[in-house]
Order: structure tokens, then sequence, then C-alpha cells
């Protein structure tokens, strides 16, 4: 839909310096010291990572007997997946089985990380630096004069003895020992490679003031940024934990290597900085902190947030609408959009005393824009709302009556707009109750002449299906779906599998695309080899439907559960078949957008996809892709069943519809179609014993015959009668008048079989012969007839052939919508009491 208000996910601009001095003074005030105990060291500025701690991305490897962490839930870490993937085991059992080899030392026996020099059980107690011995005992065995000694005979005849520890390095949190001046060997050749490159001075201990320790997937430490920046990004950590997001330490890691430098956050232009970005997360987190500082500049200065042009939606309290409203909306709108003061402090005040989700916010914000900028083309621009009067309402309806759509311009539904309208009218209304329009004109309100005028809306309107040649080529490209798309902690096969089946039951149910992500874990019942889909309407509030659906897509979904119910899922997705990305997510399943993504990429990822349509050189031209969405396949499943000729009434019960004029627009066919189609047909009519009958025009097709169950109909009587009047009780296979066509053969069919279980009942019943004889015969009558029209179809070219499908597909769909009956009901009228 229209959108004037675009929602930005970042600033774009930097943040106004301020009082350097007053507004680190001020940070500091704000953060908490003692946040995160355990994990967060305020002296030392150095973060440990808990691997217990589900709000902290560090985990052990899933290897009881494995020591490495990693920098997110993943499971298992690199080496024990390897072996894992080999095994042909269950996570759960190759976890409770495989011991993991530690790594095999130099010399037996000797303690990991100190030289092994030993005399007379004193042991040296300086670190390790080559082959097992300190940087000094290494040095002397280095320089032996007999080379030809070997190091364990060195340990064993050599005079060298065991020394005491050194002291630690000087930079914080190191605990290595210090090797040449003040610093270990890895820092030091950390300075050693800042002093080349010009970046420090030779004082090493002015230098290990900033330098930070040597650090694992599950630490950080924001000692090397400068002050201001070290209190800014803790700032933006601890708001980040408040608000219930993740700390993630290889990510913050990342971010202080870059950040190293800066004065101060403020100073950067965050949307230059993310483009040097290479990472999602790194993205998202920076965004984050930039955004927090800069509703912390207005605490700052002794602002509230909408008293800024530009306001943070989730620092008015906005939410996700899904379930339970736990997500917020990131992102900002810039107030000026709204060119009147008055109506802007109106939504202000709104905005900051009313609870709502932020698509509500969305819409009435979008409205309010709409409305200033038809005002500000008024007389006087709306600056002053005392002066309004009936036109300017008139002017704000008529701009909000030509809405259109960002997609195709096009007009939005006359629901859209009337909503939209009615939106800034709300506004208006809460401007009035709380005085803040105190002395605007009665005249500039709702009228009942401000309405537009009713259309026909159908909630699935055709022309929307993906055509089945195309779906027919996605399905053979299915093994791509899911390939690249990340989806939280999720194995890559699994994230296939998962997306896979969501489209395929797509596919085949036609359901919209969040009664798919919907779906219960237990959404399948089979009885007597019959499945049944166990789903929710949530448009129409219908939970507990039922659809039949067939053995191979039951079989998809039965894969799929097993595989789902041995996945480490979020606590909240339990009972769904497709599970939400973490306990933090708004929805507790999979989001219909996830599905909507997924399928984009995978659509974009197909090699190639050819429509019906031919250029002039007659080879098939590329099929938009852009058709190609979520709710297309829904479209796709109603316009299947009614090119099958499936009648209008069922079809309704299978889309779950309310009013049978939805569905009836899947039956809607052109009168060029179908005079296109009887064309094609009347040629191919035949007679009760099947030897050729055409008819000699479209006009005799349609004027001379009447379409019965099972054919067309010439006798006069019933043709008159709209075929309700036939002398003989419909035994076509019997009548001179009967013809049937390609397009009868379905039905025929059906008819034989249904003929056929007749014949079966009545023997049992032991009914007289001629009620036996008389159902063999039209049974071998109606065979006979479908029997011949086969096989001239057979001897048609193919091209012919076609033709003749495509218009029997047409004209069923039209007998489709024509067979549907309503009951012949009738008005009682009660009698009078005084009547005699």
């Amino acid at each position: 839909m229209t959108n004037p208000a675009e929602l930005a996910p970042e600033p774009v601009a930097p943040i106004v310096p301020l009082d350097t001095t007053a507004w680190t003074r001020w940070l500091q005030e704000q953060v908490n010291p003692l946040w995160r105990p355990g994990e967060w060291s305020q002296a030392g500025w150095f973060f440990n990572g808990d691997a217990l701690n589900s709000r902290t991305a560090t985990d052990k490897c899933m290897t009881p007997s494995c020591w490495t962490l990693l920098a997110s839930h993943k499971g298992f870490c690199r080496q024990c997946r390897k072996v894992y993937q080999d095994s042909g085991l269950s996570p759960e059992e190759f976890a409770a089985t495989y011991q993991r080899p530690r790594p095999i030392r130099l010399q037996l026996g000797a303690k990991r990380g100190l030289c092994t020099l030993e005399r007379s059980s004193r042991r040296c107690e300086r670190q390790s630096y080559c082959r097992g011995l300190c940087r000094t005992h290494y040095m002397r065995w280095r320089s032996r004069p007999e080379k030809a000694i070997s190091l364990g005979e060195w340990l064993t005849a050599s005079d060298a003895q065991p020394m005491e520890a050194l002291p630690p390095c000087v930079v914080g949190g190191c605990r290595n020992q210090r090797v040449i001046t003040s610093l270990c060997h890895s820092h030091y050749q950390a300075w050693e490679r800042d002093h080349h490159q010009g970046m420090t001075t030779r004082d090493t201990e002015a230098w290990a003031q900033k330098a930070a320790p040597n650090l694992r997937s599950n630490q950080f430490c924001l000692r090397p940024l400068e002050e201001t920046v070290r209190w800014e990004v803790l700032y933006g950590l601890q708001r980040r934990d408040a608000r219930g997001g993740t700390i993630e330490p290889t990510v913050t890691r990342h971010l202080v290597q870059r950040l190293t430098g800066f004065p101060s956050l403020l100073t950067i232009e965050p949307e230059a900085f993310t483009k040097t970005l290479t990472n999602n997360n790194r993205v998202a987190q920076f965004r984050e902190i930039a955004r927090f500082l800069r509703l912390a500049t207005l605490s700052f200065r002794g602002l509230s947030p909408t008293d800024a042009d530009i306001w943070d939606l989730p620092s008015l309290g906005l939410k996700s609408p899904g379930r339970g409203g736990r997500r917020q909306r990131h992102g900002h709108v810039d107030a000026t959009a709204i060119r009147q003061p008055w109506l802007r402090e109106i939504v202000k005040t709104w905005a900051s005393t009313v609870s709502m989700h932020n698509e509500k916010f969305k819409r009435t914000f979008n409205a309010c824009v709409i409305a200033s900028d038809a005002l500000h083309a008024q007389p006087g621009g709306g600056q002053d709302f005392t002066q309004l009067r009936f036109a300017n309402i008139q002017a704000v309806f008529t701009a909000m009556s030509r809405i259109r759509r960002m997609d195709n311009d096009e007009l939005t539904t006359r629901k859209w707009r009337m909503d939209t309208f009615s939106a800034f009218l709300e506004m208006i209304d809460f401007g009035r109750k709380t005085d803040l329009l105190d002395g605007m004109p009665g005249s500039f309100n709702r009228d009942k002449t401000l309405v537009l005028p009713h259309e026909e809306t159908i909630e699935d309107t055709a022309g929307k299906a993906v055509p089945e040649p195309v779906i027919a080529q996605l399905d053979s490209q299915l093994h791509l779906m899911g390939a690249e798309f990340p989806y939280g902690d999720m194995e890559r096969a699994d994230i296939k599998l998962m997306m896979q089946t969501a489209y395929q039951v797509l596919r085949d149910t036609g359901r919209r695309p969040i009664e798919i992500a919907s779906l219960r874990l237990k959404c399948l019942v089979t009885c007597e080899g019959e499945s049944t889909l166990i789903w929710d309407n949530h448009k129409k509030r219908r939970y507990g439907r039922e659809l039949p659906v067939t053995a191979e897509t039951a079989e998809v979904i039965k894969t799929w559960q097993s595989r789902r119910r041995q996945l480490n899922s979020p606590s909240q997705s339990a009972s769904y078949l497709f599970p939400a990305i973490t306990d933090l997510s708004g929805y507790a399943h999979l989001n219909a957008g996830n599905l909507a993504n997924a399928m984009r990429e995978w659509i974009a990822s197909v090699p190639m996809l050819l429509s019906d349509e031919l250029d002039e050189r007659g080879n098939r031209l590329p099929f938009d892709r852009s058709l190609i969405f979520p709710y297309a396949f829904r479209h796709s499943f109603a316009q299947r069943h009614a090119d099958a000729g499936v009648p209008v009434d069922v079809l309704k019960e299978l889309m779950d519809h309310r009013m049978i004029s939805t569905t009836m627009s899947y039956y809607q066919v052109s009168l060029k179609r179908k005079r296109e189609a009887i064309t094609a047909m009347r040629r191919h009519a035949v007679d009760r014993s099947g030897r050729p009958a055409p008819f000699t025009s479209t006009a005799d097709y349609e004027a001379q015959s009447v379409a019965v169950p099972f054919g067309n109909c010439r006798e006069p009587s019933n043709v008159k009668a709209g075929g309700k009047a036939c002398p003989i009780r419909f035994q076509c296979a019997g009548c001179g008048f009967y013809r049937p066509d390609p397009s009868y053969l379905p039905a025929i069919e059906e008819h034989v079989n249904s003929l056929r279980a007749d014949r079966e009942t009545a023997q049992a019943m032991e009914a007289d012969d001629f009620v036996v004889r008389n159902l063999s015969d039209q049974v071998t009558a109606f065979t006979k007839v479908a029997d011949r029209m086969r096989d001239r179809l057979k001897n048609l070219p193919e091209d012919e052939r076609e033709e003749i499908e495509e218009a029997s597909m047409i004209l069923r769909k039209v007998r489709a919508t024509r067979d549907h009956k309503l009951l012949p009901l009738a008005v009682v009228r009660k009698e009078s009491p005084d009547a005699s």
C-alpha cells in the first residue's frame, strides 16, 4: 500500500556532537557497574561470557568430553561435527558416546603451559615458549655445544636449574608471564607490530593501558577504545541487554577492533560505517547501539523522544502485532512530514499516551501525512486549525480516495482508503477530547456525504495463480529451496527440509501462508488410510478446520514431523510444526514473512523459468518471477479445482469461503474464450452410438441444445425447459437427441461408475431382470460412446488434441457454476388471528 512516511532502519545523519566531558560523565551515571555479575568486570573493562547463560551467544560443544567454546549456540564444534557427520548416529547418541581425544603433548606427563625442566622434584615455574621449554631454557638448549644431544638427553644431563615464575604481563586481564620487558610474548609481538606501523611509541607501559588480553570466543574487552567510546559501547550493550537482546562476544570484539581510534560514536556516519561491516550481526548490533545513543542524547539534553524531528518507534512503546507483541519495531519516522504543528502535536500526544502496536501507528501516521499534504495545498496551508472548514475536510477526503498501491500504481481497496480516512478522523476526535483543538469549527469533521461508493470486493481474485507448468518447473528445482537461507542455529539440512515441506503443503492445500506457518505439530489425522489436515483460519477466526489431503502430501508432512521431533527448537515452539527462530521471536511458530523470504531467494536461484507465451520466433518467453509468492499458490489451488470442473459449492468448502460469490471468481470465463471453446468443441460432438454429429455453428451449439449431466440434448421440449423436462428421464444413452462431446468425458465416466454400483445394488436386492438389464444396457451404451470419443481424440494431431483439452477445461468450468442450484424455498405467510 501507499506509504508516504517511510520507516528508516537507522539514523540517516550523524548525531550532533555534544560536550564530550559532560556527555561522558552523564553516561557514567547511566551505566550499571555491577552489570552481569560473574561475566562483566568493570575494573578491567573485560567480559567473560558464561556458556550457561542463554542470553549470551556462547555455548559449550554438545560433546561432554569436549572443552571447546562456541561463538553461538551451534551444537557441535568444528572437530566434533566432522566426526558426527561420519558416524551415522543421531545428535543425542553421538554426544552420549563420543570421547574427544586430548591433544598429544611433546613431553608426556608435562604440566600444560609450564616449562618441562625439572630437578629434584622441583619444576620450572615459567611458561613454556617452544618445544615445552620456557624462553630461557629453550635458548640455552638451542646454544648447546653438542648439537647431537636430543632434547630429552639435554633435560637429563644439563646443569640448567628450574626458575621461579616471572611477574604477570602488565596488560590487564592477561594471565601470561612477562617475557620481554613488561609484556608476555604475544603482547610483545602486538606492541612491536603497532610500533612499526607508527601507531604507538616505545613506551610499552602506556601501550598496555589500552591493550586487550588474549581473548577466547566468549570474551571481549573494551579497553582498546577511547574513554568516551568505552562508555558509549557499554551503555549500548546494557540497553540491548535490558530489552532482552543477546550479548554476542565475537561480534562485540570485532566492533571494538573497528571502533578503535574514534573519539566518540557520535562522530560516525552510521550508513557509511555499516557498509564497512561484512556481517549482518555486526551491522545490527552497531545500528542498535547507535540508536540507543541517539535517544540518549535527547535525554542528556532533557528532551523526550518526540521532541525531536525524528521519532524512534521503540521509544514510543510500539509492539509487533504478532502473538504477545514481544518484538519492538526498529526504525523511526520523520515527524516533519506532518507540516502543520497542531496536527504534529496531536499525533505526538496520542503516540505517547495510547498503547498500540506498530501497524496501527503506521496507518495513523501515514493518514496524517496524506491529510497534511492535502491541507498544505489549500489556502493558508492548514496552519491555523480554527480557520478550517468543510471544504478542507473534503480536500482531505479526496486525497484519501486516491491512495494508490506502491507496486502497480492501482487504487487501493475501498476498505483501505476508508480506514485511512477514519484513522485521520480519530486523530481529530482525540484532539477535541484532549482540548488540543479548542476552537476548531464543527464543520471540519466527519460527514455522511464523505463516503466512497461500495464496490464488489473479492477476497481471492482470479488471475494471480501460478500456472501449473511453472509449478512443475519449480518442483524440479525443489532441492535449491533453503540452500542459502539462514534460520537461527538450525542445521542446513533441517532448514532445507522445513522450507521445502512448507512449500509443498502450501502448494497442495491452498491455505494462506500464515495458516501454513502456524500449523500444529499434530496437524495430521489419518483414519482408514485417508488423511485430514487440521488447520486454523486466522483471518475469519475459525479454528480447528479440516481439509482432506492426498497421500503424497500426508507423507511429506509425516517426514518433517519425524525430523521435527528431534530438533532442539525454542521452547515456545514446542507445539508447532514449523518452529520459530528463537524464543525471542514475535511469533511462536515460523513467521510467514520468513517463508516468503525463503521462497523469494529460492525463486531467484532457479536457473530458468519459462511461460507458455511465445516470441516472434516461436520460443517460450521467460516467466515473470515477481508473480510467484506464497499467497499465489492459494489462487493456484482454487484455479486448479475450478479448471477441473469441481462444483462451485464444493470448492467453496475447500477454500473455507463464507460467500459463494468469492469462489465464483475462479469460474469466470470471458465470452470470447467461451465462444472459442465452443467453436473448437462443436466439430467433435457425436450421437448416442458414437458416430460424428457435429453442430453446424456456435449458435447451433448454444441455441438449439441444452446441457444435461452427460452431454448436450437437442430434444425441443427439453431445450425449451432448460434441460429440466426430459421425456425419458435422462436415459441419454438411448435417446436420439443425445449429443455428447469430449468435454463431458469425466462426467460420463463418473456416471458409468455410478450405474455399475446401482446394478450391484439391484442384484443384491433381487430386483426384476428388466431393472438389471436396463442398467447394464446404459453402462454398455455410455461406455461405447466414451470409447469412440477417446479413439477419435487419439487419432488427432497433437496441437489439435491440446486445443480440445483446453476447450474442454473451459466448458467444464462454465458448467460447474451453471450446475449450482439453490433450494426451492418459499415464503410461508401466517394467517391473521381474525381469519375464519
